[in-house]
């Protein structure tokens, strides 16, 4: 039987393998706990010595490079990544007793690393251990919200210009009607043999309309062009158009068509069109510069998916299907970052003299034609723009008549708009063509005249943006007080944005500023029409 003293020996024994099983047991959870970490984790958990070959490799990161665990194990990090100097630098300064943080990519993944030096009782480095973490999703989905933001900060930017653009249109558009008003009563107010009168106000009258064609520019940036739209194929409109942009291409420069013969049609305004076309070959010959160069124009085909980013500039999105592009690639010096940036903001040029409005109203059209553009350029690989159309079946929508008759005298005309110099010209217009004419410089003040003389008013014309209260405003009341007045409609912008809210409302007509007095009359004589053929 054992003495205490024995008793107490063999407790203790006891008592140490037990608490030496459960340092076991403790420590092998903890391996397991590891290799868990280390087989279901994205990472590579790696060590090289001094002479920088691996000692380790492990983790389930290492699938993803194509190697099993251990793979590389005996082989030189130094030669594995000699093609990478950035890696060579870190485990160099790692051993060098520095720790070290590192991103780079392998095999198409992006790896985080983090490089510790291993170092002995003496302090003396013996290897390093390393752990590389795969932040490919993470990093992917960074970019993405970059480049969205990007996008974002450029649709904005865009939508502003573009609104300022058109309230700059719409008030030039109604200097305009004053100009082209007064001049055109004038000159159909001269008989025909006094020579240098005409001349005088034909020029004015023909300066006016360049500075017409300008506003439609600022309107076309904004997307709110009027447009004569009609089923196009982009290849044929390319062809007829060849000849005249060859001849604005520089000697130097030289212009190669490669077309699809078997596009489907897109909806388009032709003149808007090739508007589109000229400017980009324009600009494509213009970043030639002096040397020998050629400016490409494709079409083709493509089909956009809802995901896919194409580096695309559309404020509204861009719906998803088949879609028909235009081209147009030089092989010019290229652009910048920072250049690619700025290019569709008006009147920006890296040329001596400015193009004005240029790539700014590219942009325009191809957004109010529902399309979207891409622009891929590098400093001195050349610049590659590609406008993108919806593509439709069908034929050609034909074009429509223009209405050359005219009215005179046919009744009283209620004028309200809020630019007195508009209504002074459109009431000598009037007078001119024998209409009687009550003005109104507001909506509320044409409501008081209507209401004391609607059985007397045959037509109003009506003026769609007016502080105090808006055209549509306006129209509304006043069909309150005579349901069946006939109201004519203008403005600056094009027919179909400005009517866009009145469709099925009844508008007996629209008149688009500038307006000379024949507009003014055939637009008359067409209500007039329209109110004689109704039940």
């Amino acid at each position: 039987m054992p003495t205490p003293s024995e008793k107490d020996a063999l407790l203790n024994v006891t008592t140490s393998k037990q608490r030496q099983g459960t340092n076991d047991t403790e420590r092998d959870e903890a391996v397991a706990r590891l290799r868990s970490v280390i087989d279901h984790a994205p990472i590579v958990l790696w060590a090289v010595d001094r002479d920088g070959r691996f000692t380790l490799s492990e983790g389930r990161g290492l699938k993803a490079l194509g190697l099993r665990p251990g793979q590389v194990v005996g082989v030189s990090a130094f030669d594995v990544y000699a093609a990478n100097p950035n890696i060579v630098k870190a485990l160099r300064d790692a051993l060098a007793g520095n720790d070290v943080e590192v991103v780079f990519t392998e095999g198409g993944r992006t790896f985080e690393n983090r490089i510790a030096p291993i170092r002995r009782a003496d302090n003396h480095v013996t290897e390093v251990l390393g752990v590389s973490i795969d932040v490919t999703e993470r990093h992917e989905a960074e970019r993405e919200r970059t480049s969205l933001q990007v996008q974002l900060q450029q649709a904005q930017k865009l939508e502003s210009l573009g609104l300022l653009a058109g309230g700059i249109a719409h008030d030039f558009n109604n200097i305009l009607t004053i100009i082209l008003g007064g001049a055109s009563t004038a000159l159909a107010s001269l008989p025909p043999d006094v020579g240098p009168a005409r001349q005088d106000l034909e020029t004015v009258l023909a300066a006016a309309r360049r500075a017409a064609d300008l506003t439609r520019q600022l309107l076309a940036y904004s997307g709110k062009a009027h447009f004569e739209i009609r089923a196009v194929d982009m290849s044929q409109q390319i062809r007829e158009m060849a000849t005249l942009l060859e001849a604005t291409m520089p000697k130097r420069a030289e212009l190669r068509l490669q077309l699809d013969s078997s596009l489907p049609s897109i909806e388009a305004d032709v003149v808007q069109l090739q508007q589109i076309m000229m400017n980009l070959v324009i600009n494509g010959a213009e970043a030639i510069g002096e040397d020998q160069g050629i400016v490409t124009m494709r079409t083709g085909t493509e089909s956009i998916q809802a995901d896919r980013d194409l580096g695309l500039f559309s404020v509204d999105g861009v719906e998803p299907g088949p879609y028909v592009f235009l081209e147009v690639e030089d092989t010019g010096s290229g652009m910048d970052n920072l250049t690619k940036a700025k290019i569709f903001d008006p009147f920006f040029t890296t040329k001596f003299t400015g193009r004005g409005l240029g790539l700014a109203t590219v942009l325009g059209i191809v957004r109010a034609h529902r399309g979207t553009l891409s622009v891929h350029s590098e400093r001195g690989k050349g610049t590659r723009f590609r406008a993108y159309f919806p593509a439709v079946p069908g034929s050609a929508i034909s074009e429509p008549t223009k209405d050359s008759s005219s009215a005179a005298g046919t009744g009283l005309v209620l004028l309200i708009d809020d630019d007195k110099g508009v209504r002074t010209a459109t009431r000598r217009m009037l007078d001119f063509l024998g209409f009687g004419v009550l003005e109104a410089e507001s909506g509320p003040r044409g409501l008081e005249l209507f209401r004391l003389r609607h059985r007397d008013v045959h037509v109003v014309i009506l003026d769609m943006t007016m502080p105090e209260m808006s055209g549509e405003e306006t129209f509304h009341e006043l069909r309150k007080i005579r349901e069946n007045v006939a109201v004519v409609l203008t403005s600056g912008y094009d027919e179909q944005e400005a009517t866009r809210r009145f469709t099925g409302q009844g508008l007996a007509g629209f008149l688009q500023k500038p307006y000379t007095t024949v507009e003014l009359s055939a637009t008359l004589a067409r209500t007039a029409a329209r109110r004689l053929e109704a039940p």
